[in-house]
């Protein structure tokens, strides 16, 4: 068997985990993540189970420390190190059970190519298993740093809106898997070896001239988006009002430009906290914002805090018209543990207490669905809704297309994306080009365009291919206008998205049970 000494393997494992973070914003490199998983993968091939653990921990640890440092901006390293360290742990497990099935598929007596196969699929399985994992425990999981997403801007972006994010996370691992294992094999000649990895590479770059798959288009929507660069982070020096201050001015400058030039637009977008707090409920504010939008002709979408009869509380969307609230609300179906709610509070707060008061608002998760349908100049609009976080997690691309028809048999997919967002707490870092590199894989998973809209940015509008239509400096104040398509239906990505990540799972699981037969068998012989 060939490994990777360890003097080798711990620094190929480091180089790895900071290539996976250089793939990401603020480097952007995709190329980066393809590198990085590979000498990830190199480092722990074949390797005994409890070195592999020690190489996961390694390249986690190289990874998402770095990845994820904006959580120190306010919060201090606590948040910081109990995250990456939940992160970093399933990176470990990922690296034994890696290390011990490669080391037992390469015991399997069966042809050389069969047994390479084996081994590139099942570590493929194995990392999506990971992220798979990660996203969804514990207290809902994190679906940030994912394989896949590093290719928002490579050119095998296309191919999310056919596998969608679990599929092409398995797809590059898989990639560099086959290399890895081609290159480990012993006993196989220089030239056989470089024809078999030129294979590799010429199947990707035919995949990276796969189109986007393509969607029905039904007309266009002119859309605004709103970023008052509002001092709205939890330690901001602000007075009541100042945020939706920040925005109505915004939005009047935004009105006055656009009535110089003769023009309109359909619907005006704001960010999350935009409204702040019980907005429907606040006679003078909500009687600027109806006014603006009859000013405008068309209706605005706000983020608000609402607190409802029962004496709970959403991070919520609502639209105003001309006549006032519409009625139309949506609440944030994924809160952030420990941001806005705090879960299994009397054991936190024995250990941190001071970071545990700081949540003093439980917000609930919603339960409405995603997708309203907002009359507008240009016709009724399904405009599916993400706040924050929530479009990071792959259960939301699937609540925004709710299945394509309703009840009464209505198409109730959504036509456009609106993610409102608010990512003022971490400052100039790249988490806000994190966000929107996730945001942008989602637009071209679904098909659909995509409103990012932040109270400080980054902002982007973004086309269901990928591309930018326009984008917003971070910090200032400003609006962006934009034609964006409409668009009905689902991409193969959605309709059968949850198949192909459960295919990869299994593939892991055959993978690992078949290589512990074969380590037993090899044993007893």
């Amino acid at each position: 068997m060939s490994t990777m000494r360890w003097w080798l393997a711990v620094p190929a494992a480091v180089l790895g985990g900071l290539g996976l973070d250089a793939a990401t914003p603020a480097i952007d490199w995709w190329p980066a993540a393809l590198i990085g998983a590979l000498l990830i993968i190199a480092a722990l091939w074949q390797q005994r189970a409890s070195f592999g653990l020690v190489i996961g921990l390694v390249a986690g640890a190289a990874f998402w420390m770095p990845h994820i440092h904006w959580l120190t901006l306010y919060l201090g390293p606590v948040p910081w190190l109990a995250l990456a360290g939940v992160m970093i742990a399933w990176f470990g497990l990922f690296g034994l059970f890696a290390a011990a099935a490669t080391r037992g598929l390469a015991r399997l007596r069966a042809r050389p190519s069969t047994i390479v196969v084996a081994q590139a699929f099942t570590v493929a399985g194995l990392w999506v298993a990971r992220e798979q994992v990660q996203s969804t425990w514990p207290y809902g999981g994190f679906a940030w740093g994912r394989l896949s997403i590093t290719q928002a801007d490579g050119p095998l972006v296309a191919l999310a809106s056919w596998l969608g994010f679990a599929g092409l996370s398995g797809l590059l691992a898989l990639g560099c898997s086959l290399v890895v294992a081609i290159l480990a094999r012993p006993r196989i000649a220089v030239p056989k070896r470089a024809f078999a990895v030129a294979l590799v590479a010429a199947a990707f770059f035919g995949l990276s001239l796969v189109p986007a798959a393509s969607l029905t288009q039904d007309g266009t929507l002119r859309i605004a988006a709103v970023q008052g660069n509002s001092k709205s982070a939890i330690f901001d020096d602000r007075e009541n009002g100042d945020v939706i201050r920040d925005h109505i001015e915004a939005t009047s400058a935004l009105l006055d430009e656009l009535e110089a030039k003769g023009e309109r637009v359909d619907l005006i977008v704001w960010p999350e906290n935009s409204g702040e707090f019980q907005l429907p409920d606040q006679h003078y504010r909500a009687l600027e914002v109806q006014r603006l939008a009859e000013r405008a002709g068309a209706p605005i979408v706000a983020g608000s805090i609402l607190q409802h009869t029962d004496d709970t509380f959403t991070n919520s969307t609502v639209v105003f018209d001309s006549n006032g609230d519409t009625g139309l609300r949506y609440d944030k179906r994924r809160p952030v543990p420990f941001a806005e709610y705090m879960p299994n509070r009397p054991f936190f707060r024995s250990i941190v207490p001071e970071l545990v008061d700081m949540v003093q608002l439980e917000y609930s998760f919603g339960q409405l669905p995603a997708v309203l349908p907002i009359d507008t100049a240009a016709g009724q609009v399904r405009a599916g809704i993400a706040i924050c976080f929530d479009i990071i997690f792959d259960d939301h691309a699937v609540a925004l297309m709710n299945g394509g028809v309703d009840a009464g048999g209505q198409a109730s997919d959504a036509q456009v994306i609106l993610a409102q967002t608010n990512n003022a707490d971490f400052g100039h870092t790249d988490q806000s080009a994190q966000q929107l590199q996730i945001a942008k894989l989602r637009a071209v998973e679904t098909g659909r365009a995509l409103v990012n809209i932040s109270t400080v940015g980054t902002s982007a509008v973004v086309l269901p291919n990928g591309e930018e239509l326009d984008r917003l400096t971070p910090f200032t104040a400003d609006a962006m206008v934009a034609e964006v398509p409409l668009v009905t239906g689902q991409t193969p990505a959605l309709r059968f998205g949850a198949l192909i990540a459960g295919g990869w799972l299994v593939i892991a699981a055959a993978g690992l049970i078949i290589s512990l037969f074969a380590s037993m068998r090899r044993r007893a012989s």
